[in-house]
């Protein structure tokens, strides 16, 4: 039943995007599938990872975070969203120069397969008795981005970066295509602080659809804060970070805050590290903005998550509940190699 909702719903708003010109020319929800995120680690501490960022998914968080890659990395994230009803998926693979560079390339698969079309068994009459609704066909929902980006450092401070990403949909019959940039910086103005700012879709982006409409997605500001705190007695890192998202344009109540055209949303996370011999074990939580504030809160979605941090190989986990759509699962591995003495 979730499946056949979900289905319904997404090729209701697919089918109405290529039906009104004047609804697509607003682009407010246009590539939204890039706002889940990626990294199980990032998820788990509620996407506040702007500041911190600094592996294979930082092409997708901050590509300023890409100057400050410790080592060569490939990092896969596999993801059950809504009780296993949409696949999403991220693979990475990084590499930093001797030049104070690196650079990383990226994948993100959104999917709902196997969503029923239903129609009448005669067309041509009315619903009833004799003329019930059947199961017609099968379709998908398939979103994909294919992502790039590098980071350089100008001083130990301070470093900047720029991604591109070609994003592909295809909804039943019809597909859409654009193309889109994001530029990042990251300083750190003391030795346990960290800012950063990364402007998504900075020249908007625009999804051309096989129709010949299209969607223009406002450029994004996220902004973000890290905070770390040494326990020597523990063993033990803290992290406390938080960071924001402000949108150019009205979404009205799907965002926490409504400013005119501007509306934003705000991200929390805390890490728990543990360090042993080389070896960590992270706890972590966060909280996401919540789309239903009147009945769950200002901050109604809650994560948590875990990590076992190894030299060559770090394994992540995320969870996140829905209060209607069901639980979201998000495992990660990272393998490392390659490390430099940064």
């Amino acid at each position: 039943m979730k499946r056949t909702l979900l289905g319904i719903l997404i090729l209701t708003l697919g089918g109405s995007s290529l039906a009104w010109g004047s609804w697509l020319s607003d682009g407010k929800y246009a590539a939204e599938f890039l706002t889940l995120g990626v990294d199980a680690r990032a998820l788990a501490m509620g996407g506040a990872y702007a500041a911190q960022t600094h592996g294979a998914s930082a092409v997708y968080w901050n590509p300023a975070g890409l100057a400050f890659l410790p080592a060569k990395e490939i990092t896969l994230m596999h993801s059950e969203q809504f009780d296993g009803i949409v696949g999403y998926d991220f693979v990475a693979y990084a590499q930093p120069t001797q030049a104070n560079t690196g650079w990383s390339f990226g994948l993100i698969r959104l999917g709902v397969d196997d969503i029923p079309v239903t129609a009448l068994e005669d067309p041509t009459q009315g619903i009833g008795n004799g003329n019930r609704v059947i199961i017609d066909h099968l379709t998908s929902d398939t979103e994909l981005a294919l992502l790039a980006g590098f980071g350089r450092a100008l001083s130990d401070r301070f470093s900047y970066g720029a991604s591109a990403k070609i994003i592909g949909k295809w909804i039943a019959d019809e597909s859409a295509y654009g193309l889109g940039f994001d530029l990042g910086v990251r300083w750190l103005p003391a030795q346990r602080l960290a800012l950063a700012a990364n402007l998504q879709d900075v020249t908007s982006t625009a999804l051309v659809w096989s129709t010949g409409h299209k969607e223009l997605a406002a450029p994004t500001v996220k902004l973000g804060t890290a905070y770390y705190f040494d326990i020597p007695a523990l063993l033990a890192r803290v992290t406390v970070a938080a960071d924001a998202d402000l949108r150019f344009t009205d979404r009205g109540e799907a965002d926490q805050f409504q400013m005119g055209p501007v509306t934003a949303d705000t991200h929390v996370g805390l890490e728990y590290l543990i360090n042993v011999s080389g070896a960590g074990i992270a706890l972590r939580g966060g909280a996401e903005p919540s789309r239903e504030q009147e009945d769950e809160g200002f901050f109604g979605n809650y994560t948590f998550g875990a990590g076992l941090l190894f030299r060559y190989f770090h394994v992540d986990y995320a969870f996140l509940a829905h209060p209607e759509l069901g639980d979201t699962h998000r495992i990660s591995l990272a393998v490392l190699w390659g490390h430099t003495e940064r």
